[in-house]
């Protein structure tokens, strides 16, 4: 709309400056031609007069001549004429209403006519037609015409002109809407209205304004921008599904990975309840067991199992590949299942596990299958650091120097990293561990887990002495809904 009215203002600015040039020089030029008319009248008419009044002044005298002008204006006083003395004093009975310097022409006897002003404000065209008598003096028949004809006609020109004129700024304000809103505003606002839509990434309306001019050109550069958007776009989502496809086959690569690190100690694990099932079962198939004693051992038949079911069930709800769902976790409980599915791992490799937990329970906001991977990937690894067995100290704690995060620490007492290894650690299938050992993908992975929480990962290690992995994440808020 505002570029309507700019375009609106400017033409009717247009017409105006016209009109107003053309009256203005229509009235000046009609105005000329009216005093052009009026000398000429009054000319002939004081031609006329002159040679009269030079004929009765000849045959009659000066008395009768001036009479006769007198007789004559009372028969025409809207045209009043007089004699007059070119040299006669100024205020005289004969002296001419215009000072002599200006009538200087008629001492030539060409006529000559002048605007002058009267005393009450009104204007008067005097005309002089000169001649001299017989003594050589110059004398004039001065003829005074009103100006107020002239000045009403300007006048009433001049009203003309600025009706004409408002009568076209209103035609052409009227004219420029209406065409306004068809040509211009109505374009321009599906055109706004689609490149918002493009903004906010909605690129399922097509548009199309029309007509062959600069917004149709307009609206089809857009519509070609809208397509190259949208192909790109449904490009971007192929490759972004695929990229998350192929980070989650990783992810779930290492986690059975680290599944078959954990095998060889679960394994070791099943094989105690396994020898007691078995010897309770032999026991019980002796006929000289009594029934209390056949229960006791059924009983503690039913004991291992559950606690087979256990072991198998942690194995099988780590390795199995879930949906990713963030939601309020409880880091202490997690902390302490992860130290449980360890604990025979640890056990076999002669690894002492210290948990150390705050009294009050921390809560972060993550993908409970993610962050375990991510736990379990740093412990193993610190596990299988201390070949000579040692202790992993973990620690949960709210974060020292951060507000609103906590920390958790895993510290090993292993062989440590060296200061050329560390800067690489979590690079993608860099691995200091003998082939066959490890795929190099735990620490990236855990890595990029730990940032899409909005968290961050470090290390600390000294060659020799043992390596720290510092894991930070932001607390959440007891409150909150699970997303």
């Amino acid at each position: 709309m505002r570029l309507t009215i700019r375009i609106t203002a400017a033409i009717t600015l247009g017409i105006v400056l016209i009109f107003s040039i053309h009256s203005y020089l229509s009235i000046q030029r009609e105005r000329e031609q009216l005093k052009k008319n009026l000398s000429r009248e009054a000319r002939n008419l004081g031609e006329s007069l002159l040679f009269i009044v030079t004929e009765i002044w000849d045959s009659r005298g000066e008395k009768a001549a001036l009479a006769f002008l007198s007789r004559r204006n009372l028969l025409s006083p809207s045209l009043p004429a007089r004699w007059v003395w070119i040299d006669a004093e100024e205020g005289t009975k004969f002296s001419p209403l215009l000072p002599g310097s200006k009538l200087t022409e008629l001492s030539n006897g060409e006529p000559l006519s002048l605007l002058a002003g009267s005393d009450d404000g009104h204007d008067f065209l005097l005309t002089y037609l000169p001649t001299i008598n017989h003594s050589g003096r110059i004398g004039a028949i001065e003829i005074r015409e009103s100006m107020d004809e002239l000045h009403d006609y300007v006048q009433e020109s001049l009203r003309r002109s600025a009706m004409v004129v408002a009568a076209a700024v209103i035609s052409g304000l009227l004219f420029m809407t209406v065409l306004g809103s068809l040509w211009i505003n109505r374009p321009v606002r599906r055109l706004r209205e689609q490149a918002e839509r493009i903004g906010t990434g909605d690129f399922s309306t097509a548009l199309d304004v029309g007509g062959r001019d600069e917004f149709g050109a307009l609206a089809s550069t857009i519509e070609q921008m809208r397509g190259q958007l949208a192909a790109a776009k449904q490009a971007e989502e192929k490759a972004t599904r695929e990229q998350i496809e192929a980070l989650e086959k990783l992810r779930h690569t290492e986690r059975l990975a680290t599944l078959g690190r954990l095998s060889a100690g679960m394994a070791h694990e099943l094989g105690t309840p396994l020898n007691v099932i078995s010897g309770r079962a032999k026991l019980i198939t002796n006929e000289d067991l009594s029934t209390e004693e056949t229960v006791h051992s059924a009983k503690i038949i039913g004991e291992q199992a559950e606690r087979m079911t256990h072991i198998m069930r942690q194995l099988l709800d780590y390795a199995r590949r879930g949906e990713s769902r963030k939601q309020l976790v409880d880091v202490s409980e997690l902390l302490a299942n992860v130290v449980e599915m360890l604990h025979p791992t640890a056990n076999k490799q002669r690894i002492e596990i210290k948990l150390e937990l705050p009294e009050e329970p921390l809560l972060a906001r993550a993908d409970l299958g993610q962050l375990q991977q991510v736990l379990l990937n740093l412990a193993i690894n610190g596990i299988q650091a201390m070949g000579q067995g040692g202790t992993l100290q973990i620690t949960l704690n709210p974060h020292p120097t951060i507000e609103k995060q906590l920390k958790i620490s895993l510290c090993d007492q292993g062989s440590g990293i060296s200061a050329e290894d560390l800067p690489h650690i979590f690079d993608p299938f860099f691995t200091t561990k003998e082939v066959g050992q490890g795929t190099g993908l735990g620490l990236s992975i855990a890595q990029g887990i730990v940032n899409e929480h909005e968290g961050q990962i470090k290390v600390d290690s000294t060659l020799g002495e043992g390596s720290c992995f510092h894991l930070s994440l932001p607390l959440a808020d007891p409150g909150a809904e699970n997303a």
